[in-house]
């Protein structure tokens, strides 16, 4: 998700389309001095001996940058420090990533190093897989401020920042018993309305496809092509299809429980293509997931749309390819994840109005489910999933940080009545500053 590029060039040309950003290796491992400090105290016994021990390690790397990466569990992490440190930790937690693609670390490089240049410290984890990864990303991003706190030094604070699918991992981390070892989180774009009604939407959109252009996809949603060229595989097969039939798109905008993203039709058919990108690239990642069982649901339900004329709603419900969600995958969209009420820190979120990948009506739903004033949600009118530069997002970034600054509301506790009390400030639209 956060990794994913629109499959649809903004004029419908597709000379060089790549559907997810290659994840590539970082180059060299950074080697941080661990030479002993001149100044360490020095002494014979063993209490002495330990004392000197957690003085060199809390100060080795005083006044210098620093760059790590290791690998844990099949993940690799990398931990910067810059050497200004103001004594806060940012965890980066990267969205989607193509099954297909080889374990690397993120290329966050911009947001890293406009949080470097900021005095941020940062933490990143690969993951030990790819697809739909929240089990590991929850559990590998959890180690990265214990790995921090062992190999660099203990940080003041630790904040959370995760785009589209780490959204979705930032917000479980949060939410989890030790969310409280975190500070605040920033998600752009994130899953927060929860798996399984993002789930619907891809699936929702791939079935009326196929009902709509049937023979284009002639696999089903648990098991589709190996995709190794989006272009020739995805994208030119879709575009012809509808180049013969271009009203079948708004057949498909109409029937849809959650219309695609788009305020014209450059744009519908650019969230339609990346919808099915999904659904063909990650269709057989996240079925191995829910044990083999159906994750989309459609069985009870009838698409309609009193502007189709009633005879073609009653045809493509009659074609409709049709499934049950299994218990296998029920379990496991509910425990990786849904929200919970509950929001014991400050959480900030930043959606476009139009992503075609998780829409914005993510955040109507998180509304819905959590109120507290540690929430603060921001909505920028613009088309695209994570479009936004490292400048753009730096200033949200330092609003959340702000809010940890001040006390803050625990969910948990309802008598802590010096704290702030009210309804959820919710911002929208606001422009990107």
């Amino acid at each position: 998700m956060s990794h994913a590029r629109p499959l649809v060039h903004p004029r419908l040309v597709f000379p060089h389309v790549s559907f997810a950003l290659a994840l590539l290796l970082a180059a060299a491992l950074g080697t941080g001095c661990s030479r002993k400090n001149t100044l360490a105290p020095t002494s014979s016994d063993a209490t002495g001996a330990r004392a000197a021990e957690e003085f060199r390690h809390r100060h080795r790397y005083d006044g210098k940058p620093v760059h790590l990466e290791g690998t844990r569990s099949g993940a690799i992490w990398a931990l910067d420090k810059p050497a200004d440190w103001n004594g806060d930790l940012v965890v980066y937690l990267h969205g989607y990533t193509t099954p297909s693609d080889p374990v690397a670390l993120p290329h966050n490089e911009a947001i890293r190093d406009s949080l470097l240049g900021r005095g941020f410290a940062v933490a990143a984890s690969s993951f030990s897989s790819n697809g739909y990864a929240v089990p590991e990303g929850v559990e590998e991003s959890n180690e990265l401020e214990h790995l921090f706190r062992r190999h660099i030094a203990n940080p003041r604070r630790t904040f959370l920042f995760g785009q589209s699918l780490g959204g979705l991992i930032g917000l479980l981390m949060t939410q989890q018993e030790h969310g409280r070892d975190y500070d605040g989180t920033f998600l752009v774009c994130g899953i927060m309305g929860g798996s399984t009604e993002e789930i619907q939407y891809i699936g929702d959109i791939k079935v009326l496809f196929d009902a709509v252009y049937p023979g284009v996809f002639p696999n089903d949603l648990y098991h589709p092509p190996v995709i190794t060229n989006p272009t020739t595989q995805i994208v030119q097969p879709a575009l012809a299809a509808i180049q013969a039939n271009p009203q079948g798109v708004g057949v498909i905008q109409l029937l849809a429980r959650h219309p695609m993203a788009g305020n014209n039709p450059q744009e519908i058919v650019t969230t339609l293509l990346t919808v099915l990108g999904f659904s063909l690239q990650g269709g057989g990642d996240l079925f191995a997931r829910t044990g083999h069982t159906s994750f989309f649901d459609n069985e009870g339900w009838r698409y309609s749309s009193p502007a189709l004329p009633p005879a073609l709603v009653d045809d493509i419900n009659a074609r409709v390819e049709r499934h049950a969600r299994g218990r296998q995958a029920a379990r496991f969209l509910r425990e990786f994840g849904e929200p919970e009420s509950r929001l014991r820190v400050p959480m900030l979120t930043l959606h476009t109005t139009r992503d075609p990948v998780v829409p914005v009506f993510h955040e109507d739903m998180l509304a819905q489910e959590i109120s507290s004033p540690n929430l603060v949600q921001r909505r920028v009118d613009r088309y695209g999933h994570t479009p936004f530069n490292a400048a753009e997002l730096m200033p949200h970034f330092q609003d959340l940080v702000n809010m940890a600054s001040r006390p803050h509301h625990d969910d948990d506790h309802d008598d802590d009545d010096d704290l702030i009390a009210g309804p959820p400030l919710v911002l929208e639209p606001v422009g990107v500053r």
